[in-house]
């Protein structure tokens, strides 16, 4: 389902396609051969709708690779994971205990030298004083600590900061879990929100909050503020198929209805939001 907000980011888009001419190739009338461009004064081609764009069904543009979860057993445990989230009653529950349980690992500190995103060596190093851990080092120990149990979760990079997203296996949708502060977004029913949702209120904040008992020195209104920009990360697979921090940006996809196009040069870019939450919005 397409919001409001991003509905009336994406009509311009959508006037210039439909007005805009013939996919950018000309036709000369008079010995029927393609003259590129339109040329000016010819009219415009009359292209109807093909099939009802409610009924098209879209798929994601970009490949998503997760971690096997047999790969992060040893993690599991090693740091007895399953203790933490016994008797919790579904996903939200199991996960939002597992952030407590990384928060509590360590307090923030400088990650020089800046661990490999692999929860064994971020928890090794820091606890033997190696080296510290920010934002990042937690979003990797709770990323790999959830895929673990099955579940697919995946870094989200925000302005200035970085969370994480999970897959709720049973409510079948994707929320936000931010460790370093240890909280989440919430509606004004109480709903949790995932990175997307929360970006569609930026408008308006006022209708959300962040849950309680967090760790969030700023105001409220300026960390919401940095889900104004957000990116994905495409991969999460870091244990099996190590990567080095200069790899990062290549597997971030920026979601920029607006085109504005502020990222970084070696990112990829999206305006649709379907290319990222394609489980959820993709048309039955």
């Amino acid at each position: 389902m397409i919001s409001t907000k991003l509905a009336r980011l994406l009509a311009p888009a959508l006037t210039a396609f439909l007005f805009g001419g013939s996919l950018g190739c000309g036709w000369n009338s008079a010995d029927h051969s393609p003259q590129g461009a339109r040329q000016e004064n010819e009219p415009l081609m009359t292209v109807h709708l093909f099939a009802d764009p409610v009924q098209v069904r879209h798929f994601s543009r970009f490949r998503f690779v997760y971690e096997n979860p047999a790969v992060l057993q040893d993690l599991r445990q090693q740091e007895g994971l399953d203790e933490v989230v016994e008797g919790a009653r579904g996903d939200q529950e199991a996960f939002r205990r597992l952030m407590g349980w990384v928060r509590d690992q360590w307090e923030p500190g400088r990650p020089d030298p800046y661990p490999p995103p692999d929860a064994r060596i971020i928890l090794r190093d820091i606890r033997q004083g190696v080296t510290g851990g920010f934002c990042a080092q937690y979003c990797f120990v709770l990323l790999q600590a959830i895929t673990s149990f099955g579940a697919p979760a995946r870094c989200v990079t925000v302005e200035g900061h970085e969370v994480i997203e999970a897959w709720l296996r049973d409510e079948k949708r994707w929320v936000m879990f931010d460790p370093l502060y240890d909280l989440q977004v919430i509606d004004a029913e109480g709903r949790v929100l995932s990175a997307l949702e929360i970006w569609e209120h930026s408008d308006d904040p006022s209708v959300l909050r962040i849950t309680s008992g967090h760790r969030c020195s700023e105001r409220q209104s300026t960390y919401l503020d940095r889900y104004r920009h957000f990116a994905v990360w495409l991969r999460n697979d870091f244990v099996s198929q190590p990567m080095n921090f200069n790899d990062f940006d290549r597997y971030r996809v920026w979601f920029d209805p607006s085109g504005v196009g502020t990222e970084p040069s070696a990112s990829l870019t999206t305006s649709f939001a379907l290319d990222l939450y394609p489980e959820q919005m993709a048309a039955p």
